[in-house]
């Protein structure tokens, strides 16, 4: 085929219609290219900006030796406070736990072995390394489940 009839074939298959929205269609989505390409520019600029900013870095402030050792001190008094209430409570549920036949203190005298157990265990290796602040958020949570289990058998009818 020649360009010449290429040409006259292409006429013919040339069809027009009325398409107002088409130009405002166009218009918007350059629009939102621009608006996108903008933001993009802007979100680079602010992460160039956060390159380039110098980092300061905060230290904590530096603690006396005296302020360590008397929040120290406070904690322990503290856990031994707690820990000499949770012993009341554990002498007011012995005798309940003692006298008692129903199989639910049982299971709760054998829990309160465990935890004993489990809560002497955890104090051994806190000897070796008290400063760890893991061994003392398990240890705390073995007196609480204590706790609510004597209080459980203090209240059992």
């Amino acid at each position: 085929m020649t360009p010449e009839e290429l040409d006259r074939t292409a006429r013919t298959l040339r069809h027009e219609w009325e398409s107002p929205d088409l130009w405002a269609e166009i218009q918007r989505r350059i629009w939102w290219r621009r608006v996108g390409a903008i933001g993009g520019l802007i979100a680079a600029g602010i992460l160039v900006g956060l390159l380039l900013t110098p980092v300061r870095r905060v230290s904590a402030p530096s603690a006396s030796p005296l302020l360590t050792e008397e929040a120290m001190a406070d904690v322990e008094r503290t856990e031994r406070a707690y820990r000499a209430s949770i012993e009341r409570l554990d002498r007011l549920a012995a005798a309940k736990l003692r006298t008692g036949k129903s199989p639910l203190l049982a299971a709760y005298g054998e829990k309160l072995r465990v935890l004993d157990s489990a809560i002497a265990q955890l104090d051994r290796e806190m000897q070796s390394n008290d400063f760890s602040a893991h061994l003392h958020v398990q240890m705390a949570a073995l007196y609480r489940d204590k706790q609510q289990t004597l209080e459980k058998v203090v209240r059992h009818e």
